[in-house]
């Protein structure tokens, strides 16, 4: 008996059939044409849901069944009549909108062991056999070995009624579901349904279709030969192995693409512009191709469809995706990038000449893109110490690696005061704190930009609501340790009264003010003040009313703890990261719980 069975919900032509540029959707259910394209692809027999379905019904064996819904409405059926009302008119019974999208439509006809329930209102279970058919299939397969994958539309009405009823009434407890085959007419409300069915129902939601396919029981073979190899010439910056094969697959209309490596994937993903000609010689817009992980680009995917309506242009629209054995990629589209060369804005600032170039860069960032990103901010309750992930076993490297880079031979406070503490911090009850949506890695190579004034950002793998002022804490920590130079032993000196000049402020009220006379005279750390006083006034703009200090201490103490262990940075630049680290264990270490404000109980800001 069967104990993998997949679902399709309501996959048909009047719900998610493409759309021609100009025409207008066919009914008031129909998801449009961004959705449509999400889940079918440019070509629907080779898409997202083209290539899940090949590779469904090539690994699928006597283990597997599957379960095609699908609305069938009669316009002369009374019974019917206040559904059709309220809809409208759709999937009438032996008309084109009826009928099962390609490749569904081949597939669902007897290649495996199916069934097809015919739907007239919106709850599947009432008015048909489904439920005794279901039992029929999996037979004496007990309800909880059941795995139930549920694909296709609305997420938030059918399919999230599906679940419930495949949960409450037959008993299945392990459901499963793709978000990249499932879709709604509002994308805000196809993420909600998967939140709310994640969390209340506990089903699993994956991002991922060849995660997807190996929760289905689809052996390695059938489920990561999800592309098909073209014979694209590829130019440029080197690409091999998966990554070319995906290259060429996501550019199958071309006759030629050349890659541009974009600085940054410092985790292993591979980021290019290209440039790419099609089959009849035409010169096409700029794409961005990012290649990484599985995990990564799924998760990277999913975030980017959350976004794409906040940022607007200043997102990447995606224009298609693939996944192979264990890499996967992503084709971006980024509005206006054709109008001028593009570069990170790591390299920008490292040109940048004066403070004014660097407070210029700094606005375009937080215009263009932070504040639609971040904006309204809530209050909520959060643990600020679990939330950036402190722990008894990090806390033990961070000890060690700052005692490797000469702690106690610079007179620097021992970070050990305040990580022996810990275990304690832990268990402190959650603080009030700003929470908005942020980028979540936001390092200076994740930030696009051309001569024409135009911003992007790439890489969103960790986005999602967090700290509100995580991604302030993330740029000003990268500025420091980074981008800004410690050229001799010497002026580490120079980087401590930086740092304890930075501790001065005693709170989020107002920017730290210009640098004390005897630092002023450095022209590159003048360059990285200017940006800090930037990201400061940010975070004050993002509080929410919560103006702490101590708030932003824990957001820094992280990164900057996390630094010292970077590659990136030379030693000496890890030397710095040391003493910021030290000297803000050593103030969290007096004020954490205390008052919030980063100034010790007891005493003033000014003692």
């Amino acid at each position: 008996m069967p104990r993998f069975l997949l679902f399709t919900q309501c996959l048909q032509n009047d719900f998610v059939a493409p759309v021609p540029a100009g025409r207008a959707i066919p009914n008031q259910l129909h998801i449009g044409p961004a959705e449509s394209h999400r889940l079918l692809g440019d070509e629907p027999r080779t898409g997202p849901l083209g290539r899940f379905l090949e590779a469904f019904h090539a690994g699928a064996g006597a283990d597997h069944a599957a379960v095609h819904i699908r609305d069938w409405h009669d316009a002369n059926d009374p019974a019917q009549a206040h559904h059709l009302a309220h809809f409208g008119a759709h999937c009438l019974k032996g008309t084109t909108g009826a009928e099962y999208v390609p490749p569904l439509d081949a597939l669902a006809r007897g290649r495996m062991n199916s069934l097809t329930v015919d739907s007239t209102v919106l709850n599947d279970f009432e008015g048909t056999d489904l439920a005794a058919r279901i039992r029929g299939l999996v037979g004496s397969t007990p309800p909880a070995d059941v795995v139930a994958g549920i694909i296709g539309v609305w997420t938030d009405v059918k399919v999230q009624y599906l679940a419930y009823d495949l949960l409450t009434r037959l008993g299945f407890q392990r459901l499963v579901l793709c978000s990249a085959l499932c879709a709604s007419r509002s994308r805000v409300r196809h993420f909600q349904a998967l939140d709310f069915l994640a969390q209340n129902l506990a089903v699993e939601v994956v991002d991922g279709i060849p995660a997807f396919l190996s929760r289905l029981g689809i052996g390695d073979a059938a489920a990561r030969a999800t592309v098909a190899r073209y014979g694209v010439l590829l130019q440029g910056d080197p690409v091999d192995g998966e990554d070319a094969d995906l290259a060429r697959h996501l550019f199958r209309n071309c006759r030629s693409v050349r890659l541009m490596s974009l600085s940054g994937g410092f985790s292993g993903a591979k980021v290019f512009r290209t440039e790419s000609v099609d089959q009849e010689g035409r010169r096409e817009v700029p794409f961005v191709f990012k290649s990484d992980t599985l995990e990564k680009i799924a998760k990277e995917r999913a975030a980017v469809e959350r976004v794409e309506n906040v940022l607007g242009t200043s997102a990447p629209a995606m224009a298609d995706f693939a996944d192979l054995g264990t890499r996967g990629a992503i084709k971006y589209f980024y509005a206006s990038m054709h109008h001028s060369p593009v570069e990170t804005l790591q390299s920008k600032l490292r040109r940048a000449g004066t403070p004014e170039a660097v407070e210029a860069l700094f606005d375009q960032l937080w215009d263009d893109i932070l504040v639609r990103l971040s904006q309204s901010p809530v209050r909520d309750r959060l643990h600020l110490f679990q939330h950036y992930q402190f722990r008894p076993e990090y806390a033990k490297h961070s000890v060690a690696r700052a005692e490797a880079l000469g702690r106690a031979a610079m007179g620097l406070p021992d970070p050990r005061g305040f990580y022996d503490r810990v275990p304690e911090l832990l268990k402190r009850a959650p603080q009030d704190a700003p929470v908005a949506w942020v980028h979540g890695d936001l390092n200076y190579a994740n930030v696009l930009m051309d001569d024409a004034g135009n911003s992007w950002l790439i890489d969103y793998f960790h986005t999602g609501a967090a700290h509100a002022l995580k991604d302030c804490a993330k740029l000003e920590n990268d500025l420091k340790f980074i981008l800004l130079p410690v050229p001799n032993e010497a002026a580490l000196s120079k980087m401590r009264s930086y740092e304890e000049f930075l501790l001065s402020q005693p709170s989020l009220d107002l920017p730290p003010g210009p640098l004390p006379a005897s630092l002023a005279g450095d022209a590159a750390l003048a360059r990285c003040h200017a940006g800090v006083r930037r990201i400061r006034g940010w975070a004050r703009e993002l509080c929410a009313g919560v103006v702490s200090m101590e708030h932003y201490l824990i957001a820094l103490l992280r990164y900057s703890a996390h630094t010292m262990g970077f590659e990136e940075p030379d030693e000496l630049q890890r030397k710095h990261a040391m003493i910021a680290t030290c000297l803000v264990a050593e103030r969290l270490g007096q004020t954490a719980g205390g008052n919030g404000r980063g100034v010790p109980q007891g005493r003033t800001a000014g003692a």
